[in-house]
């Protein structure tokens, strides 16, 4: 069966720059992502870096389990079991609570939790148990600290924190590493949604903070860190 990486979120901003690093590592590289087009585009990249390892692209809302399940199914009949997954992909909602809806709590749960979840599921039940898998939980340093204007937000990074420290109790003793990151502001098309006028100038490169993430992630066989704090200056 061949190793590969799995990146949710992986046609842009961080998780890009995430698979970037593997395809240049050696390493076969699959992203997700639920815009076709950024996908492909992102894809003929990585192509570009490593036609070798035949990076791929899968269209997959991660919020729904029907796509997650064709994941797993795609791997299945590909042969291919996951070495590294990364969840990265998520959303921001920088709102007032008193402006908050059932659609708007939804919409940032799915994103940034259910997806989570759900990906994560699917991928345990696919990877066989002798098979070592290292999951990587990208969140932000809005899972350690409640923010205002973030209260819906900071919800749904509180409960992937939760829901990452359970899983590493529940997989303690088995060949499944769970490593925590949270980094904070990056320079990434996350900030581009109706209402923000950040200045981005003092926030991080994505390509090095993908760096630092890899550098502590690929040498799991050596030593294992759990959990990575990665804040601006």
């Amino acid at each position: 069966m061949k190793k590969v990486s799995i990146i949710s979120g992986g046609a842009s901003g961080l998780g890009f720059e995430i698979a970037t690093r593997l395809v240049r590592s050696g390493k076969k590289v699959i992203i997700l992502g639920r815009n076709g087009d950024k996908l492909n585009k992102a894809c003929i990249k990585l192509k570009e870096i490593d036609a070798e390892n035949e990076p791929e692209a899968i269209v997959c809302n991660i919020g729904i389990e029907c796509d997650t399940k064709s994941v797993g199914d795609y791997l299945v009949r590909n042969h291919m079991v996951t070495e590294y997954l990364f969840n990265n992909a998520g959303m921001g909602l920088f709102v007032k609570a008193d402006a908050l809806t059932s659609s708007l709590i939804d919409k940032v749960f799915e994103a940034n939790l259910k997806g989570m979840i759900l990906l994560t599921s699917e991928i345990l039940r696919m990877t066989p148990k002798e098979e070592e898998l290292t999951i990587v939980n990208i969140m932000s340093t809005s899972a350690l600290i409640g923010r205002a204007d973030e209260t819906i937000y900071c919800a749904a990074k509180f409960g992937a924190r939760g829901f990452t420290e359970a899983l590493r109790t529940e997989l303690k003793g088995t060949k499944r590493n769970i490593i925590a990151i949270y980094p904070g502001g990056m320079r990434t098309d996350f900030w581009n949604m109706p209402g923000q006028n950040k200045d981005l100038s003092t926030f991080m490169d994505p390509a090095l903070v993908a760096e630092k993430i890899l550098n502590a992630v690929l040498l799991s066989d050596k030593m294992l860190v759990t959990d990575i704090t990665i804040n601006r200056r």
